[in-house]
């Protein structure tokens, strides 16, 4: 077994360095031949993904989920197994694959790597890119979208639970059509989640129900609230109780089109990378992962 590693140095508080040392003792242990690069700049994991991919048995992304999302988009199409080690600051489509996050458990996630085989799973596209978790527009995009600015101020953890305030306090939501299968629907958005996997922000059950394997998106569509009710929705949200709620909606779908007379900023997978109108497709079983999905799951 011959695999790459594509190391962010900037991820997970800048952590990721630290793993070089187990990684390599492990590969030694295993038998198992091994070289690590690292990303210099945005775009760059996806480079060398795709530069790298005929010539290993496996690219492992060392990271967080943009890092994955990176060497993801360089390895669709050709066949090459996508391993993760997530030590970034989210990890949330590694938690979809059931992959123990940390730099605590990385032993456990290369043991995913070396000892199961590779399984085939769903992504889903947007304009001319692959994402494989999930996409978003509304209250939470915007919160993506403004964090930056938060950290000028504020360089601590602190930057995020204040963008989320401040954004509770100002959010107005969103006039949008949303185009689903073909049908179209009108609805005022507070925030609609398309879905390939189960949770993001770091552990937030977006999509309780949803499956990697089933070859659909899921849309989380909620409505808007009155203002005090948000902190129970968020509360609600993280917990993966929402669902039943009677503004949240859900619709299972191979594609999604939204369109808005606003310029409406489209989270992926933790990044602002579009605005509308933006239309996303499921692309079933279209890359192959290392991962620990249940049977039911495969």
């Amino acid at each position: 077994m011959k695999l790459l590693f594509i190391l962010n140095p900037v991820a997970g508080k800048k952590q990721t360095r630290d793993s070089v040392p187990i990684i390599k003792e492990f590969c030694r242990k295993r038998s198992i031949a091994c070289d690590i690069v690292e990303s210099r700049s945005p775009g760059d994991a996806t480079l060398i993904a795709r530069e790298n991919a005929p010539s290993y048995d496996g690219i492992v992304a060392i990271g967080g989920d943009g890092t994955v999302l990176e060497v993801a988009n360089g390895l669709f199409g050709t066949g090459v197994p996508l391993g993760i080690l997530p030590l970034g600051s989210g990890n949330d489509f590694a938690r979809a694959l059931n992959i123990p996050v940390g730099i605590q458990n990385i032993s456990e996630a290369l043991k995913i790597i070396a000892d199961m085989s590779p399984v085939q799973v769903d992504a889903a596209r947007f304009n001319d890119r692959i994402y494989l978790n999930v996409a978003s527009v509304g209250f939470d995009a915007e919160i993506v979208r403004d964090l930056p600015r938060v950290r000028r101020f504020i360089r601590s953890s602190a930057a995020y639970p204040v963008s989320v305030f401040v954004k509770f306090l100002t959010y107005k939501p969103k006039d949008a059509t949303l185009i689903i299968d073909g049908q179209e629907l009108k609805a005022r958005v507070f925030l609609a989640a398309i879905c390939n996997g189960t949770c993001y922000g770091g552990g937030m059950r977006v999509n309780p129900e949803g499956s990697v394997s089933d070859g659909y998106l899921d849309l989380i569509l909620i409505r808007p609230v009155p203002r005090y009710k948000v902190p129970l929705l968020l509360s609600r949200f993280i917990k993966g109780q929402h669902l039943s709620l009677p503004y949240v909606s859900t619709y299972r779908c191979k594609e999604i089109e939204i369109v808005s007379n606003e310029s409406l900023v489209v989270n992926v997978d933790g990044e602002c990378a579009a605005t509308t109108p933006i239309c996303f497709s499921s692309a079933p079983l279209s890359i192959k992962v290392f991962g620990a999905l249940k049977q039911e799951e495969k």
